[in-house]
């Protein structure tokens, strides 16, 4: 399998979400103001939300992987997400960490598609793990400290509020 084809493979997946955060991920992620909504700041669309959950997750250093029997949502695939550099980049960390999963992905290049396709399911098991643990750091916060959900800088002011603990 060529580069193309690889990047292909990755950007088809579509990873998924536990359904437990469902609710808070549709009060934090409708764009429009709504009626009862409040002044909430959303992080955007379904897979921004996503995607800054995975950072999250990344940047708590854990993920948090689906209990057996858990029930899950599926997202949008990966090549629709936007902006593609947060995207990239959340692949590029998940590349950078792929050996703690069991995989050096300089040797993926001339990997069978066998090995090919259990780095991919790997790769998606990490990727849901870590924004799993997001999306249960973003909770704990949405039960506790709603008022951070007002600034329209909620991610970064959740991201510098990881930097002091």
């Amino acid at each position: 399998m060529n580069a193309a084809e690889f990047k292909d493979k990755i950007l088809d997946l579509r990873p998924h979400y536990s359904d437990k955060y469902r609710s808070m991920i549709d009060s934090i992620s409708i764009k429009q103001e709504r009626l009862g909504k409040g002044n909430i700041a959303s992080f955007g669309a379904y897979y921004q939300t996503f995607m800054y959950a995975c950072i999250i997750g990344m940047r708590l250093g854990k993920p948090k992987y689906f209990d057996k029997g858990e029930k899950s949502a599926e997202f949008a695939p990966i090549y629709k997400w936007k902006p593609t550099q947060i995207r990239d980049y959340i692949i590029l960390m998940l590349f950078n960490r792929s050996k703690s999963y069991g995989y050096d992905w300089m040797d993926l290049e001339n990997a069978n598609n066998e090995v090919i396709v259990s780095f991919l399911q790997a790769f998606e098991q990490e990727m849901e793990g870590y924004a799993n643990r997001g999306f249960e750091y973003l909770l704990n916060k949405w039960e506790n400290e709603r008022v951070t959900f007002v600034s329209p800088t909620v991610f970064v002011d959740i991201l510098q509020g990881l930097d002091n603990q």
